[in-house]
């Protein structure tokens, strides 16, 4: 399989090209700068292309004849990016400037987009399927929403087939959860670390990010996924307080304390906290039957367990390395 993936430096893409890499696929990686290509060569990409998603010409230049059925548009920003402009520039102007590049491209037969759970906005614990509707309460799963609107309906247009990854709380060594969470954590008591925005008393999924990257790849793979959604989560909707004590047990810290939701909104911003606290479950048998999906991590017990124990072993490598030095 030809494949082109965007946001390819990122937690996930790099991953996901890995995986893709290891099946015998050829994928060329879309990145926004230079210093992103060693990270993707030394894994075995071959090509890679320097453009910004937000910049039309760029975009035109570099898909020019790419040929490659299958494109994974990752690259996205998350709630934490409070820059309203930027938001809209690369959710809306980014995915008009692809999809008009996409008709430069030679033999593309399918798109994957990884899609984020807060789309559902707030089901107050209600558990929510592929059929179930649409409901954005913020400003950032608005702009998500419109922005795979748009590519549904281009694809009504180009003949190119739709994908989407409805994609829980990813996590592993990496992303949010070792940047924010983990270091969060461990921080010393003199310092003001990770803290539970509100009661932490509403439902989250969550899904181990190689589990996530199986599913995206799946979806190209599989031929019948195409024009489908798939919800892509463990088996195990929890309490988003439970997780992160869950984390915190298992790291050997003390447990966070919580931050009243209205300075939460004044630190992170109203659009951050609003998608994190949302409250809704969901399905994932769908991803498991049609695709055949098989979890590794079927609950965040699992899952933690496994990243918590790898951040550890990388830990001791990097004293041990800086002994020997």
């Amino acid at each position: 399989m030809r494949a082109l993936v965007t946001g390819a430096s990122g937690f996930i893409g790099i991953r996901l090209v890995e995986r893709l890499l290891k099946n015998g696929s050829e994928v060329t990686c879309l990145v926004r700068r230079h210093d992103k290509i060693p990270d993707l060569k030394a894994i075995g990409v071959q090509q890679c292309i320097v453009a910004d998603i937000t910049n039309r010409d760029q975009m035109m230049k570099a898909f020019h004849d790419i040929d490659a059925y299958v494109l994974f548009h990752l690259a996205a920003l998350n709630p934490l990016i409070r820059d309203r402009r930027m938001q809209y520039d690369v959710n809306i102007r980014g995915m008009r400037n692809l999809i008009d590049a996409m008709a430069t491209m030679k033999g593309l037969g399918r798109v994957v987009y990884a899609q984020g759970m807060g789309v559902f906005g707030d089901t107050h614990g209600s558990i929510v399927d592929e059929d179930s509707p649409y409901r954005p309460e913020t400003w950032f799963t608005r702009l998500r929403s419109e922005a795979e609107k748009m590519l549904w309906d281009a694809s009504k247009d180009d003949g190119f087939s739709v994908s989407i990854a409805i994609l829980g709380d990813v996590y592993g060594n990496g992303g949010w959860f070792n940047s924010i969470l983990v270091k969060g954590l461990i921080k010393k008591k003199s310092r003001l670390g990770f803290m539970i925005p509100g009661s932490g008393d509403y439902y989250r999924c969550f899904t181990h990010v190689d589990d996530a990257v199986e599913a995206l790849a799946l979806m190209a793979e599989v031929d019948r996924a195409g024009g489908e959604r798939f919800i892509v989560c463990d088996d195990e909707p929890c309490k988003f307080r439970d997780f992160v004590y869950y984390t915190a047990d298992t790291l050997g810290v003390k447990r966070p304390s919580s931050v009243p939701l209205w300075l939460a909104r004044l630190l992170l911003g109203s659009d951050m906290i609003g998608t994190l606290t949302a409250s809704v479950r969901a399905s994932n048998m769908k991803a498991k039957s049609m695709l055949n999906l098989k979890l590794r991590y079927p609950d965040y017990r699992i899952g933690v367990r496994s990243v918590i124990n790898e951040i550890k072993i990388m830990q001791q490598r990097k004293m041990m390395s800086g002994e020997e030095e």
